[in-house]
């Protein structure tokens, strides 16, 4: 699956977050503007990212990367139409529940899988209220039990499941990761505070509090845990220490 973000998107977030003054530099405004629009120049990528306090190599790298992560089977991706690669929902399935994660921007696919297990209670998590990631709540809201963005810091048991909250306000001042353990392996549903490669687009206010919970709040999960993004392919923990020109 193709990156939400190449080298040029995640300069322009830093930017934009960090309200960097470009013209403060001794650059070829051409080649600025052209590397700002996504013709890559290896010089501008490295005179910029160290004040953008981006990793240069990671950056200078982001083009090839691809991470590669198997996903349990009992995890589904429901993939909609939204921007350039669309936008993700996710169900997870045990043996007597039904967990659906965001909505996306069409719930057919959805609404018909869930229909397959009658008998399994189902409940519908959001983590963040941008349109694209509910925009199908009333489509699905006839399907499920409960519908809701729990806040951080909650501890909520569905079955063998447990899913811990975490918060990862940033691009939005409001927004929840879920973290799942009772699978093999744990799994974080994070809607848009990462993506592979990347951070979700932040207001310059709110830029440092991205960052932070980032850090603090994901990346220290064990390396293995993998990250479920809102858009894009999936990662890990683990791949983002190596790969995130942000970390």
């Amino acid at each position: 699956m193709q990156l939400e973000d190449d080298f040029y998107d995640v300069l322009g977030k830093a930017i934009r977050g960090l309200n960097f003054d470009t013209s403060s530099f001794e650059l070829d405004t051409d080649r600025l503007r052209n590397c700002l629009n996504g013709e890559f120049d290896a010089e501008i990528i490295r005179a910029l990212s160290p004040h953008l306090n981006l990793n240069t190599e990671r950056l200078l790298k982001l083009p090839d990367y691809q991470p590669q992560v198997k996903l349990p089977s009992s995890i589904k991706i429901f993939t909609s139409p939204y921007g350039h690669i669309g936008v993700n929902a996710f169900t997870l399935e045990t043996e007597t529940h039904l967990l659906i994660f965001d909505t996306g921007t069409n719930a057919q696919d959805c609404i018909h899988y869930l229909t397959q297990f009658p008998e399994k209670e189902k409940h519908l998590l959001l983590t963040h209220m941008h349109h694209d990631h509910v925009e199908c709540e009333h489509h699905l809201l006839p399907h499920v039990q409960t519908s809701q963005m729990h806040k951080p810091d909650q501890t909520l048991t569905f079955g063998e499941l447990t899913i811990r909250t975490l918060d990862v306000a940033g691009h939005l001042p409001t927004a929840t990761a879920y973290l799942i353990h009772g699978l093999d392996l744990p799994i974080c549903i994070l809607g848009d505070a990462i993506f592979a490669g990347s951070i979700g687009s932040v207001p310059q206010n709110y830029y440092q509090l991205a960052l932070s919970n980032i850090r603090e709040n994901l990346l220290t999960l064990p390396p293995e845990t993998i990250l479920l993004t809102g858009h894009g392919p999936a990662t890990s923990v683990g791949l983002e220490l190596e790969n995130n020109p942000f970390v």
